[in-house]
């Protein structure tokens, strides 16, 4: 147990902190079983085998002719007058959900229409194996029947999808651990799957610490007013500011699919914040504190975890925003100690909180996607510190480059708690601890949002 937080070791770089937390988190082994519509957010909790062939059998690609190639006729003596030598009598009619009432008869053509299954002959060996797209077919008549002309160049096994093509029967579709996104879920949804079997869904509880907060869910209804100078005279008069961290880590952690136990406001007693703590920590799977981290006389989020009987994992990272960051555990549960800036909240969130929630919720590591942009404008930078700046991203090239790669611009302005800098922006440029000042045309890592 750590008794005095300033005593911790040096801060950590970003991927130390990142292994640091991977170590520190015990995914949980609990499985529910839910309605595929209600999967969203959630995290696969065994590998998902396809008990069918998706598609089920030969389907059409096209609107067009299906016919057996071999059967193409190659003389004209039953072709139409003027035909060339591909030709055949089309025998029917097949579309989705209404397939070919008879048997396929051999040398002819059926018209069919995408998606449906390839019709079968009493012959299977019979049975059509190329589509004629209709847009290169033309139609002619004789003798009382319509025949379909045929393009000379058509090639053998064209235009069809054969039977599990997308997945097989006994093939695995989704792996355990897997994030149910939309796709995901509509992947679940082609092989039959009505329930999945998912990790159970992550409690987090989430508080925020300081004497200054004021509470906008509880606000009055004069200080919740749509008349900006009416709210500005609430603040003022008490010496407050609206409480932003709380209903925005709300959205961030209910968006990764967890369920939010809402701690409220605790003021700066170190007393009040310690029962909270234990509150939460006896609630729920994880505990967010903002505020109260930095390690000043004021700030109690770190002592409260030792009084809580708990301890601290690590104490600082060389990231700005987002350098006071803490973690450690009060019994088995993490806590998650989060500097009170709204910026600092969202990107510490988005770069280590939210993969470690992952984590503990049994999923997959899921890194940030990282790509190469070319800076577009100058920015003085501390070397050994990581910076994540606020961007957008642009075509323009700056001069003094000839990189063809997007170009990153600041958006609004600079400052841990100038939350106007992440609304808007694409994402994160990166600036690494031993990168020196930034110049228009570096090249450095992107995050998007």
């Amino acid at each position: 147990m750590t008794d005095h937080p300033e005593a911790l070791a040096p801060e950590l770089g970003l991927d130390a902190a990142q292994s640091r937390l991977d170590n520190l988190i015990t995914p949980i082994q609990q499985m529910e079983d839910w309605p595929l519509h209600l999967c969203h957010g959630a995290i696969l909790g065994q590998d998902m085998v396809s008990p069918i062939n998706v598609p089920p059998s030969d389907t059409a690609a096209v609107d067009g002719y299906a016919f057996r190639h071999a059967d193409l006729i190659a003389n004209l003596e039953h072709a139409p007058d003027h035909a060339p030598d591909h030709a055949l009598p089309i025998s029917g009619k097949a579309h989705a959900g209404h397939p070919l009432a008879h048997a396929f008869i051999a040398k002819t053509a059926i018209y069919i229409t995408t998606g449906t299954p390839m019709p079968v002959a009493a012959d299977p060996a019979h049975s059509p194996d190329t589509i004629a797209m209709q847009e290169h077919c033309k139609l002619t008549e004789k003798n009382g029947k319509t025949w379909v002309i045929l393009p000379n160049a058509i090639k053998p096994n064209m235009n069809f999808r054969p039977a599990g093509e997308n997945i097989r029967s006994g093939e695995t579709a989704l792996t355990k651990g897997t994030y149910l996104g939309s796709a995901e879920i509509g992947l679940a949804a082609a092989i039959g799957q009505h329930t999945l079997s998912c990790m159970r869904r992550l409690r987090i509880g989430i508080l925020s610490n300081g004497e200054e907060l004021h509470d906008i869910t509880t606000a009055s209804s004069s200080s919740a007013s749509s008349n900006p100078n009416e709210a500005r005279e609430h603040q003022h008069a008490e010496g407050h500011i609206y409480d932003t961290n709380r209903p925005m880590l709300n959205s961030l952690v209910q968006n990764d699919g967890h369920i939010v136990h809402d701690g409220g406001i605790i003021a700066d007693d170190p007393d009040q914040l310690t029962a909270a703590m234990i509150k939460l920590t006896e609630a729920c799977d994880a505990v967010i504190v903002t505020g109260g981290s930095s390690g000043g006389s004021e700030d109690f989020a770190r002592a409260a975890i030792t009084a809580a009987g708990g301890r601290i994992d690590f104490a600082g990272i060389n990231i700005k925003p987002g350098r006071p960051f803490a973690a450690g555990m009060i019994d088995q549960t993490p806590i998650f100690c989060i500097p009170g800036n709204p910026v600092a909240v969202f990107v510490t969130y988005r770069l280590l909180v939210a993969p470690a929630l992952r984590r503990l919720g049994g999923g997959k590591p899921n890194p940030p996607l990282r790509f190469p942009v070319t800076c577009g404008f100058d920015a003085k930078h501390k070397s050994g510190r990581t910076d994540f700046i606020r961007v957008t991203l642009t075509r323009q090239t700056p001069a003094k480059t000839d990189h063809e790669l997007p170009v990153a611009m600041p958006h609004g302005r600079f400052g841990a708690g100038v939350l106007t800098s992440v609304t808007g922006a694409d994402g994160l440029l990166e600036i690494s601890d031993n990168h020196g000042d930034v110049k228009k045309g570096d090249i450095c890592p992107f995050i998007p949002f």
